[in-house]
Order: structure tokens, then sequence, then C-alpha cells
């Protein structure tokens, strides 16, 4: 079915939250590493993980997980960075790991395109095996699903997370960072996370709802994280402006007080990832100044801190897995119901594509986008 013709219910995206426990439990990341052993990859000397949107993000949330088990230099880069700038000095025997779930995003497409075209190996991640990205990136890696409609990205979000761990693990493979017992163990791990977000499920069902209740009508909330869950504050950012249309911005975690700090006082809403790991210290001291200058701070932390949650104003619970560059995963949850609660309600539609010109406008920005890049080089670029 065409995306133009789907229909917009919030049920969509409720059922992508919910099938994500079962979706991990099914062994997805133990299949799809499966799959990257058919592939001819080989150990580039750098990794660009490129991707717009969503797709982006999921590159944000894997990269340090490539450093860590391949030891390989990863870049997370969105598409348009990488094809008309990055590429100019990216090495020949590079590795351009393109990401889009429908395969459509010119952009994304674009950058495998141009990497073929300097002898750099692509390889295209994707939920359409028959689409043009899939055509362009000299390999594939497709990954399955299931189809819950149109709608704010939460399941497609995780499976793309999960194909970027799965190849992440074959490349710790191919470099001998990971051996046999390892790579069981971490797909083991990125399986298993499918039992922590059942639970954080389960802490959010109507936390969520009542946070939601709480937040103002109008206004601009912020959601920060550090290292691998700055993805996590950018992808939050994403759903409360897919789902309910509210203004928002994310920030790295520490930049927050360079910066959005001096905007933050009373009406204004922070949202601070603060998982265990390497920055739990740096979020606890946010949500403080948050709280020193007046403004509201909701934190989406483990159940059993205790000492984050006196900190915030509202507990966005999760159940984390002892791997920080594993919590991507869950700590996404949360923030897909609140916003998802939040826009039933402020009575929103998703993406305003209640707007019929709305929508046709952001499918040509996205979808059919001229592929103007030859055109650029040569210094003719369509107006």
């Amino acid at each position: 079915m065409r995306m133009e013709n789907r229909e917009l219910k919030w049920d969509n995206m409720l059922a992508g939250i919910a099938a994500q426990p079962d979706y991990l439990r099914g062994g997805a990341a133990t299949d799809l590493h499966a799959l990257t052993r058919e592939l001819p990859l080989r150990a580039p000397s750098r990794i660009y993980l490129v991707g717009c949107g969503d797709s982006h993000y999921a590159g944000l949330a894997t990269r340090f997980a490539f450093e860590r088990w391949s030891g390989i230099p990863t870049e997370a880069l969105e598409s348009l960075e990488f094809s008309r700038y990055a590429v100019d000095a990216a090495p020949a025997d590079a590795l351009v790991v393109a990401v889009s779930n429908s395969g459509r995003v010119v952009r994304t497409v674009e950058c495998a395109q141009v990497a073929n075209e300097r002898g750099i190996a692509t390889l295209g991640l994707t939920y359409n095996p028959s689409s043009t990205l899939a055509r362009t990136a000299t390999m594939l890696l497709p990954w399955k699903y299931p189809d819950v409609g149109f709608g704010p990205g939460t399941l497609s979000y995780l499976a793309s997370q999960v194909a970027l761990y799965a190849l992440a693990v074959r490349m710790g493979q191919l470099t001998g960072r990971l051996d046999d017992a390892a790579v069981r163990a971490t797909l083991d791990a990125i399986n298993a996370c499918g039992v922590s977000i059942e639970s954080t499920i389960g802490f959010n069902d109507d936390t969520a709802e009542q946070v939601a209740a709480t937040l103002p009508d109008s206004g601009l909330v912020c959601v920060i994280g550090g290292g691998p869950n700055y993805a996590t504050a950018v992808f939050g950012m994403a759903k409360f402006i897919e789902a309910a249309a509210y203004p928002a911005v994310s920030q790295e975690l520490e930049e927050w007080a360079h910066e959005q700090y001096f905007c933050t006082s009373p009406g204004t809403t922070t949202v601070v990832i603060a998982p265990p790991g390497a920055s739990t210290d740096r979020a606890r001291e946010q949500l403080q100044a948050v709280r020193d200058v007046g403004g509201r701070g909701l934190v989406v932390c483990d159940a059993s801190d205790r000492v984050t949650a006196t900190l915030a104003d509202a507990v966005l619970p999760v159940h984390a897995p002892p791997d920080e560059l594993l919590s991507p995963l869950v700590t996404s949850v949360p923030l897909e119901l609140l916003t998802l609660r939040f826009a039933q309600r402020l009575g929103r539609t998703m993406l305003g594509f209640d707007d019929d010109r709305r929508r046709a406008i952001n499918f040509r920005q996205i979808f059919g986008s001229s592929d103007a890049i030859d055109a650029v080089a040569t210094g003719q670029a369509a107006s």
C-alpha cells in the first residue's frame, strides 16, 4: 500500500511500540547477523553511517558500538553532509552504510551513488529490498518487521538500530576484536533487550499519560542526552514534532549548559536521558541546574536509580540493559509513549498529515527531491 493512502491512526503508533519486545525476542539480531555473513564485506579503514531522520539517529545510536566492537573509526552523518561534503575526503577503502526504511529517500540514495562513483563500498540497509537504494548500493542488508501501518517511526527505528548493531558485530569478527563466544554473547544481549522493553512499556503505560497531562499546551521542550543517548535525545525531539506537532529541540548533554541553559526558566520543560553509564553524573548535574533556574525537569532513567529520580519533577522509568551501548534500544520507548499520549491529549494528527497540501509538500521534499549532485558539480543545479 502506498504511504499516501494509509490511514492516519494513533493505533498504528501504539502497535509499533507494542511489537518491539517480540521483535527482539524473536532473534532479530541473530537473524540479521547471519545475513551479514553472506555479504562480501571486508574490514574498511573507516565506516560512514548515513541517513536522514530516524535513520540518521540510528547511526548516532550505534556508532560507538561499531568503534568498540570493531576498532574501526566510525562517523554517523546526515545524508547530505556525506554526499555533498564528507565524501570528498573519504578513503577509497571506506564503507558507506546507507540506512533508509523506505529505500526511497533521495539524499540517502545519493550517498550510495556518489560513493559508488568513487569506488567506495556501499551497503544499503532498508525494509524495502526492491527500492532505489537496494538497487543502487553494491550490497544489501534488508530487515523485516510486522507492518503496523503508517505513522511516526517506532518499530522501524528499533529495526534500523538492530540491523546496525548486527553489522557492527560482523565488523568486530572481521577485525578479530570479537571471537565466536563474544559474538554470541553480544547478539544474545541485543535480543534480551526485548525483555527490557517489555518492562519499560509496563512502567510507562500509565506514567506516560500522567506526565503528558502536565505538559503545557504551548511552549518548547528540550531533550538532551550524551554518548549513544544523544541519539535518543534527537529521536525524542523528532517524536514531539511528528506525533504532536509540538515545538521541540534536542541538544548534546554537555552543550545544554553552554546554550539552552540560558533559555531555561519557569514554563520550560527539559527532558534528560540518563540511563546508567559514563555520563549519568553529568545528567544529574544538568537536572539540578534545570530546577535551580525554575525549569521543569523530566528524566528517563533506570527504575532503580533513586538518586537521579529525586532530581526530577517527573520520571519516565526504564529497565536499562547492562551495557550502555545498547541502552538506546530501550530509552526511546518512554518518549514514544509520552509523545503519543501528548498528541492524543492535544487532539493532533500525526505529522500534520490531515492537511493534504502539507503532506504532498513533505513527500516532494523527501522522496521527490531532484538528484542534482552531477549538476552541482558542473555549476548547473536545477532551480
